[in-house]
């Protein structure tokens, strides 16, 4: 039989016969492995993962990246669903003493049909779809980011504002806990579903509404105009404006360097991350301001860290090579800067702690005065949100801590302090070489291939400690 996946394995670049090793347990190197089974074309002898311990028993074992030097095959074939990591992921490899020939990645294909056994797995039991209830459905394709989750909330609330009745269900690839962290207080969302793009493949002409909402775009992927009347002809004629406004757009969401031309006509336009829609001539977004709901459970887990008096936090990385000190992502702060900073720091505010954040794989920093790497993000915001001032460069937790009423230091370079950056924050740009993200399909390429890009590198420790220094003196704190 016929199944539509949303990730096509790269048989023209793998011989028939070959023993693969998949890099990514996730959804798109699920559908590869369950591709692979059906036809019978590769043995797949195992998954690598950086995350591997939080993967059940699979059919192949999932073992961490570092057991790769043990497994004998002929290629290692990245199953990912954007290509943002895979330069440092092959650089990585590569320092394990894997060949770069061995090395295959392909960006994905949409709505591919491969033949499978009729025997897969039926994962949609485990969903309440919002298209089997009445009234508007809408589903909303996203991608991991907690940056992302954050700034599409906006929309949300739009659709919500617009369609009161709706339901929404939200699709994103093992990232179910994140959404429901950041959405938990809104009553409209119906269902997160943790899916890769192939459940999404298959459903989404199913409801009122389907959008991709992938990297920073959006495509129109379902309209039932019909359906929609019966229950709001009003909102029925402005989704039809919608849909034409974004179809005239005319970039792909799928597209990398694409996104670099969606920066600069939202620059023209004096858009952002949260209103960029608006071009749309239908939304009306005010403001960057979204909820961020805060469980009281982990209240009191944040009074038992203990972190009495002042205290100011930090991150550093936060991609692949977050676990290492080699800066090989390009909008990274070197990671020497990071240390150099926290001395001089120390130096100047000795009754101030240094708390850093981040994930579990990150690299702690030394002489921090507390590390919490890999916390469960809801005692994360009571950190966050209790913090005098906020140090990293432009992702996730920025986000985060600007919504919860904390400023931040921002080291930019690659990404667009126009689009991603927040006036009230402490923006920091050096020089006139940034903002190049996107212009190559690995999203953290230097445009100039440089290994240490001018416009991270240049951002000294002094300079940000300058910045820290000129805040905590307005706040009385010197």
């Amino acid at each position: 039989m016929s199944q539509k996946y949303m990730y096509l394995f790269p048989f023209e670049k793998v011989p028939k016969g070959c023993r693969i090793v998949i890099y990514g347990a996730g959804d798109v190197g699920q559908e590869y492995l369950e591709q692979l089974m059906a036809s019978g074309y590769c043995k797949v002898l195992a998954f690598i993962d950086r995350s591997y311990a939080k993967y059940a028993p699979m059919i192949v074992p999932v073992y961490p990246v570092e057991k790769v030097l043990s497994l004998s095959f002929d290629f290692i074939v990245l199953a990912f669903k954007m290509g943002t990591h895979v330069r440092a992921v092959i650089k990585r490899l590569i320092s394990f003493g894997v060949a770069a020939k061995k090395i295959i990645y392909i960006e994905p294909r949409k709505d591919v049909e491969v033949l499978t056994a009729s025997n897969r797995p039926d994962r949609e039991i485990m969903y309440d779809f919002a298209y089997l209830h009445d009234g508007i459905s809408i589903a909303l394709r996203y991608g991991t980011g907690l940056g992302d989750a954050i700034v599409k909330k906006k929309f949300f609330m739009e659709l919500v504002a617009m369609a009161p009745n709706c339901r929404i269900d939200i699709y994103s690839p093992g990232a179910s806990d994140m959404i429901e962290i950041v959405y938990r207080d809104q009553p409209n969302l119906n269902a997160v579903i943790n899916d890769g793009g192939a459940l999404y493949a298959k459903h989404k002409s199913r409801y009122s509404l389907a959008f991709s909402m992938l990297l920073f775009m959006l495509n129109v992927d379902a309209f039932n105009e019909e359906e929609i009347e019966d229950y709001n002809s009003e909102f029925a004629e402005k989704m039809m404006n919608f849909r034409q406004a974004v179809n005239k757009y005319n970039l792909s969401v799928m597209g990398v360097t694409s996104q670099y031309v969606h920066f600069q006509r939202m620059k023209l336009l004096g858009l952002n991350y949260y209103n960029y829609l608006n071009y749309t001539g239908v939304l009306n977004i005010k403001g960057h301001e979204v909820s961020i709901p805060l469980d009281p459970v982990y209240k009191k887990q944040y009074e038992h860290l203990a972190l009495m008096g002042k205290y100011i936090t930090i991150n550093y990385g936060g991609g692949v090579e977050a676990s290492n000190k080699n800066n090989g992502i390009a909008k990274d702060w070197p990671f020497e800067y990071v240390e150099k900073f926290v001395k001089l720091f120390k130096k100047k505010y000795p009754k101030i702690k240094i708390v850093q954040l981040g994930s579990a794989e990150t690299v702690q920093i030394n002489e921090v005065d507390k590390c919490f790497l890999g916390k469960n993000l809801e005692l994360v915001k009571y950190i966050l949100k209790e913090s005098l001032l906020h140090v990293d460069k432009e992702g996730g937790l920025v986000h985060l801590a600007t919504q919860l009423g904390t400023k931040c230091v921002v080291c930019f370079g690659p990404t667009s302090v126009d689009y991603f950056g927040y006036d009230e924050n402490i923006n920091i740009l050096v020089g006139d070489c940034h903002g190049c993200y996107c212009l190559y399909d690995g999203f953290d390429v230097c445009a100039k291939g440089m290994e240490m890009p001018d416009c991270m590198w240049k951002i000294t420790p002094e300079m940000v400690m300058k910045k820290v220094d000129e805040f905590l003196v307005v706040r009385g704190l010197s």
